[in-house]
């Protein structure tokens, strides 16, 4: 695959990435990275790279998607978990309207 290809790619799937981890944070509330990593496993098969999901997670909290906070979980060390702002589902919603428009229209335009 050429350079250029795979950088457009790379570029989009970190955006779907960031989609994928805000609906999860929005169906299931506030999880840990390590628990959106094992979600995103179980529902595509292959588990993302940890940084890949720490930077989607960043760039979320960076658009007031998600908020994080420090707790302890189950063994009792501290962990940090995230959870979707009020107005994620909305954005959420109107990104994914927008972005099945996109698809369609990239999957079945005539050549």
């Amino acid at each position: 695959m050429r350079r250029e290809a795979n950088k457009l790619l790379r570029d989009a799937r970190s955006g779907v990435l960031a989609l994928a981890i805000l609906k999860i944070l929005v169906d299931h509330g506030p999880l840990h990275g390590y628990g959106l990593r094992k979600i995103l496993s179980s529902m595509t098969g292959r588990e993302p790279p940890e940084t890949s999901v720490y930077d989607a997670l960043k760039r979320l909290e960076k658009l007031g998607l998600a908020t994080s906070y420090w707790a302890r979980g189950g063994t009792g060390s501290l962990r940090k978990y995230y959870t979707p702002t009020p107005t994620a589902r909305e954005v959420l919603e109107e990104a994914l309207e927008e972005l099945g428009q996109l698809m369609g229209w990239l999957i079945c335009r005539e050549k």
